[in-house]
């Protein structure tokens, strides 16, 4: 019996224990990637109503051997734009609307696809890219962020999701300690499609194409898929999260006064879309900040009745102010950044009139500027947007109604003939003030004016120079009018000179009884082709670097001789060139990127000369590959380099020159090989002439991209 039992227990332990599976953990290898499963979430649903940009990184220039290629040759444009059109179908599922910066293989600048976005009104935007490196065995996710953590706290919020999302689903044998990175760790400023966004933007360099097993998995769509649902389920646990608003209550409109009491409301993005809460703002009251004109200042915060309120200690200035409030909810995410625009717009008290003299020629004639500075209670300056009205008792004004700018006013006041006292009168906000002119009989006192325009557009034209005989001197206005009392008497040659424009002298015959008032056209040079164009020009070597030695003069020598003539030349097709040297002094490789990097736009040219044995001259053009617009310029500076005899050419589309990889702008290299440097009759003339062919194309809209970089 007491066996029997034994097996009836023995029995009842193997039905209990053995059919119920072992409970011994089973670990399985992190390399293996995890069965294929999609589908859409239930909270997937908060991306509904997302405008979400996707750009697919670079695209075309397959012609280009070995740009973007893996260990066999497979192009990394093709494997983003896979994933893209996955990552598309997925969000969509989801209620995202999206947009492609490419939908094809086809080249779109850096710029291009920021506005595509910006166009579109996208609310964010995620650039998708493959990764390579020298060591093949490398291969890890990391997901890139602008500058730094609080340029984009949103962009952080969504880096990390993704980021997290991608380690999990592709399982690379590599895990980085540092996955969210910095663009400024690549580029000294940053990615140049993450500094131009205007929204908040991530760049992803999911895996590394360089690594061959990785190289075939991104060439299978399945893999594509999985890579794609993996940003997907990234950005829906970002949604889920909630995002936080804020909204401006107070002031609306322009304040008058300048210590207004400015108020937000908040709202945590999870109450809003029926989350529950006790009556209390669902964020971390430390988060919540405001900061005015960029910096952060103390605010007090309501949780309960999810307000923000702040009033300045003391006055502000008059003119905008930006203001911006950051919080971030329960689950960690960020509002969108929104950046509002305060205006102080202290009512006008007084009024201040600069003139040249208060005594005018009553010839029908003499035109005076009048240039006037409004001023509020505190005997500060204005808001720039404070209209004046303006009038004259006798005589005219013009214009009669005008905005401020930098607070002041100019308006050109044509003398009647009737002697006496005049009046302008003046009028802003409540405001109202007079300046009194004299108007005596002609002879005693008389003027030369005059307003000098472009002749093809018939706009002012600032800061010409203007010369009676050489001797006298003055400048046009911002408006392009100018002004001379009592000039000497008789004939006289009047000159009219500035940049980017044809000399004009001409003639003038000055008479003590009667004003003359002179309409100079000026005919921009080359049509305007070139005004308004901004080009970094850098004379390489320089101080204890010399180069080599030339019959009389040094490379670094001849470089910097090279640089400021082509500059002069510039100037005079209406470029603003600047000179990254402009003596012999020694420059590091760093100091030169930053220099060139704080200049706010154009595009970078390096010029250097080296010594050849023989009469040959060989021109190397060097730029970074995949620019389009410094492709552009180097064939065109290609072309007419070869018009000269024994000179070859050859472009070079690659990362060897530190200025040309690391400047945030269109760079180039221009190494010219010669027995002996030929600046005015060979170098000079090549390279403006390049630079002129190069726009005419752009103009004809043979080139696409207007500036590029990496």
């Amino acid at each position: 019996m007491k066996k029997m039992c034994y097996y009836w227990m023995l029995a009842a332990f193997v039905l209990l224990f053995g059919c119920s599976g072992s409970r011994t953990l089973k670990l399985h290898d992190w390399q293996e990637l995890p069965k294929e499963q999609y589908t859409i979430p239930p909270y997937a649903k908060n991306l509904s109503g997302y405008k979400i940009a996707l750009d697919p990184g670079h695209g075309g220039l397959a012609h280009l051997p070995g740009y973007k290629r893996g260990p066999t040759g497979k192009r990394e444009p093709v494997m983003n734009l896979n994933v893209a059109q996955f990552l598309k179908e997925f969000l969509e599922k989801a209620g995202a609307h999206v947009v492609l910066t490419r939908t094809s293989d086809y080249f779109v600048s850096l710029q291009d696809r920021v506005d595509i976005a910006a166009e579109q009104e996208c609310d964010f935007l995620v650039s998708l890219h493959h990764n390579a490196d020298s060591k093949p065995e490398t291969n890890y996710v990391s997901v890139y962020y602008h500058l730094h953590p609080d340029y984009s706290p949103l962009s952080m919020d969504l880096a990390r999701n993704v980021y997290f999302e991608l380690l999990s689903a592709l399982r690379l044998p590599q895990v980085a300690e540092d996955g969210l990175l910095t663009d400024r760790m690549i580029y000294p400023a940053g990615f140049g499609l993450l500094r131009r966004a205007t929204m908040p933007a991530i760049l992803l360099e999911t895996s590394f194409f360089s690594n061959p097993r990785e190289e075939k998995r991104l060439m299978d769509w399945r893999y594509n898929r999985r890579e794609a649902y993996a940003i997907f389920l990234g950005l829906a646990k970002w949604a889920a999260g909630g995002i936080p608003e804020t909204e401006l209550l107070a002031p609306t409109g322009i304040a008058r006064d300048k210590q207004p009491e400015v108020v937000y409301g908040l709202r945590d993005g999870i109450v809003e879309r029926g989350g529950r809460s006790d009556g209390r703002l669902l964020a971390y009251s430390e988060s919540v900040s405001l900061k005015l004109d960029g910096k952060i200042v103390p605010a007090s915060v309501d949780l309960r009745r999810k307000l923000l309120r702040f009033q300045p200690d003391s006055a502000l200035t008059n003119g905008p102010h930006t203001v911006q409030v950051d919080l971030q909810n329960l689950f960690k995410n960020h509002n969108f950044p929104r950046i509002d625009t305060l205006i102080i717009a202290s009512p006008v008290d007084s009024a201040s009139f600069e003139v040249p003299t208060r005594i005018l020629p009553a010839d029908d004639a003499a035109l005076l500027p009048v240039v006037f500075t409004l001023f509020d209670a505190d005997s500060q300056p204005v808001w720039d947007g404070t209209e004046a009205l303006l009038s004259a008792s006798t005589g005219t004004i013009s214009p009669e109604k005008l905005t401020l700018s930098n607070s002041r006013g100019r308006a050109y006041f044509r003398a009647a003939s009737d002697t006496g006292e005049t009046k302008i009168y003046l009028q802003a906000d409540a405001h109202r003030d007079t300046l009194a002119l004299r108007l005596i009989a002609p002879g005693t006192t008389w003027l030369l004016s005059g307003m000098v325009i472009d002749d093809s557009s018939d706009a002012g034209i600032a800061d010409v120079q203007i010369k009676l005989d050489d001797s006298i001197s003055t400048f046009t206005d911002h408006n392009g009018g100018f002004y001379l009392l009592d000039p000497p008497v008789g004939a006289h040659s009047l000159s009219f000179q500035c940049d980017g424009y044809t000399s004009e002298i001409r003639s003038v015959s000055i008479d003590s009884g009667k004003s003359e008032i002179v309409l100079s056209r000026l005919r921009a040079n080359l049509g305007g082709l070139l005004h308004g164009e901004s080009i970094v020009i850098d004379a390489a070597l320089g101080g204890t670097e010399h180069g080599d030695p030339f019959e009389g003069i040094s490379a670094a020598q001849a470089n910097l001789q090279l640089a400021q003539a082509l500059a002069d030349t510039l100037r005079w097709a209406g470029v603003a060139p600047e000179l990254v040297r402009q003596n012999d002094t020694t420059y590091t490789v760093d100091d030169r990127i930053t220099t060139v990097n704080a200049v706010p736009s154009g595009w970078y040219l390096k010029l250097l000369y080296k010594k050849s044995t023989d009469d040959s001259v060989r021109v190397r053009i060097t730029g970074y590959p995949g620019n389009l617009a410094g492709e552009a310029i180097a064939e065109a500076m290609k072309q007419t380099f070869q018009r000269y005899g024994k000179t070859r050419v050859t472009i070079e589309l690659n990362t060897n020159v530190p200025e040309v990889l690391r400047t945030n702008k269109t760079a180039l290299e221009v190494l010219i090989h010669c027995r002996q440097p030929d600046i005015f009759q060979r170098d000079l003339p090549a390279l403006f002439d390049g630079i002129v062919r190069q726009k005419i194309a752009e103009k004809s809209g043979a080139v696409r991209e207007k500036v590029g970089e990496n």
